[in-house]
């Protein structure tokens, strides 16, 4: 697997503390890959305004979601919700999946090299704008969605 691009802690956190807007008529257009393989899992993407006149686009800063219905009964659909700035994934709620998190970096903080299962949260820590993530109780997704937006506007400084 390739490395994940992150960028500096300071740079990661400005775009949390940055004012960030829904662009206006932007309703949520589900992309669905032409595959063989079912079901087949849907995404969806869209840049953020900067300011609330809508005036100004981040390019690089948008709001990506990935869905894929789970084929096997009682097993939790696979969902992943994203802040993505210039190209690193910077805050991210991650639920289901087919493997777990492994925290190779946050020395010193609560889950520091501990697997963490799904549903988890990534954020920048000053190490690392990724790699570390903290466990979610289990919840529905339209909290998981909730948590997320209230996230990326929050400073997330959690344990540091």
């Amino acid at each position: 697997m390739a490395k994940q691009k992150t960028i500096p802690y300071e740079e990661a956190m400005q775009a949390i503390d940055a004012l960030k807007v829904w662009p206006a008529n932007t309703p949520f257009i589900w992309k669905k890959p032409i595959t063989k393989n079912l079901p087949a899992p849907y995404s969806f993407r869209t840049s953020l305004a900067l300011d609330a006149g809508q005036t100004r686009f981040a390019e690089e800063w948008f709001v990506e979601l990935y869905y894929k219905k789970s084929p096997v009964p009682g097993v939790r659909d696979t969902l992943s919700i994203t802040l993505v700035v210039n190209k690193a994934r910077i805050v991210a709620i991650d639920d289901n999946g087919p493997s777990s998190h492994m925290n190779k970096v946050g020395a010193g903080l609560p889950f520091y090299q501990q697997v963490v299962e799904h549903p988890h949260l990534h954020i920048p820590i000053p190490e690392s704008s990724y790699g570390y993530a903290e466990p979610l109780s289990g919840t529905t997704v339209q909290a998981l969605w909730g948590l997320f937006l209230t996230g990326i506007h929050k400073r997330l400084l959690i344990g540091v």
